[in-house]
């Protein structure tokens, strides 16, 4: 957890499933398993594909302080990440990195020196690239409004949160940071102090202000974010390749069934993805056969047959790519099904 709480310079290294608080309200969990990873976002109604190849560390830590929820997460792995949102709520999400390039969440630019995002509580589609640490503060909406309504910022409405994104100035999305970390800081040093009956208050009567004075009131400007002009088009493109993970597919076809070009394709999965086309198309395949094979019994499945079923021919090649991608080849998968 140490590079999790890194953004506080604290150094924690238990390896437990909690802070060894006693306090129950703050949930930290490690993981070095990629199926463990996925089934517990699954609980939460998130999907997770691991984009990069190699095993995967990641770690996630989440606070409650009333009937606020702050949570951080961190994968060493390129991540892609889609669910549905939390109905009744409401979120606000920033990146911790050094790297002034963008990245993108639900198709729009992020900028971690000035964004914060996601709070449209629509269906989340997000890709995070490797070692990006995203905290989230998550509250019910009638909460958020009810400070908006006390500072007068009816601005913020139904159309500002359908905007996703708004970028402010780097002084105040640095005082939004300053004050995460000191609030992770408490949690895992000092967390019998977030306990205490005064402190809910204290946190909402200090956060929710400094949040919502930070939203440009000019926000239908500059400060709002366009969407990724090719999120539209990758979006079509990822639902055509899921469509046809059992049959062959090439760039080309994919470019003429989207009445597209193959280098707006290729631009495009570079951007958001990090990854080609046909990378991509390759990497969710791999994740179909895993899918398959933690679902059979060995005596009743055939890994090369399995593999063909989806494009994989050449049992070698595909054995290398599998074990490059999971970290352990597909016969082992399938005997810790048999042992699971």
């Amino acid at each position: 957890m140490s590079q999790l709480i890194d953004v506080n310079k604290s150094k924690v290294t238990q390896e437990k499933n909690d802070l060894g608080t006693g306090n129950h309200k703050i949930v930290y969990k490690s993981f070095t398993d990629l199926d463990r990873f996925k089934e517990f976002f699954v609980y939460r109604g998130h999907e997770i594909i691991q984009l990069s190849p190699g095993s995967l560390q990641a770690e996630f830590l989440s606070i409650q302080v009333g009937d606020l929820y702050f949570v951080c997460n961190q994968a060493n792995q390129r991540i892609q990440t889609r669910g549905q949102p939390a109905k009744g709520y409401i979120s606000f999400a920033v990146l911790w990195s050094e790297n002034e390039k963008e990245y993108y969440s639900f198709r729009h630019p992020i900028e971690p020196q000035r964004t914060i995002f996601g709070f449209n509580n629509r269906e989340a589609d997000s890709v995070f690239p490797q070692g990006i640490i995203m905290t989230q503060i998550i509250m019910p909406v009638q909460t958020f409004d009810t400070y908006a309504d006390q500072l007068q910022r009816y601005d913020i409405d139904h159309n500002f949160r359908s905007r996703n994104c708004v970028n402010l100035l780097p002084t105040g999305i640095i005082e939004i940071k300053d004050y995460l970390k000191q609030l992770f800081w408490l949690a895992v040093h000092k967390p019998n102090w977030l306990q205490q009956p005064h402190i809910e208050k204290l946190v909402a009567d200090d956060l929710l202000p400094l949040l919502i004075s930070h939203i440009p009131i000019n926000w239908n400007s500059k400060a709002s974010l366009k969407p990724y002009r090719r999120g539209k088009l990758i979006a079509k493109a990822e639902k055509e390749m899921l469509a046809q993970l059992e049959t062959p597919l090439t760039l080309k076809q994919l470019a003429e069934n989207l009445e597209s070009s193959s280098s707006a394709l290729s631009y495009g999965f570079q951007d958001l993805f990090g990854l080609s086309p046909m990378r991509y198309l390759k990497v969710r395949r791999l994740h179909a056969v895993r899918q398959h094979l933690k679902a059979n019994e060995p005596e009743s499945c055939t890994i090369a047959i399995l593999a063909s079923q989806f494009g994989f021919c050449n049992s070698g090649h595909f054995a290398k790519d599998y074990k490059a991608m999971f970290g352990e080849l597909p016969s082992e998968t399938l005997r810790k099904t048999a042992k699971s």
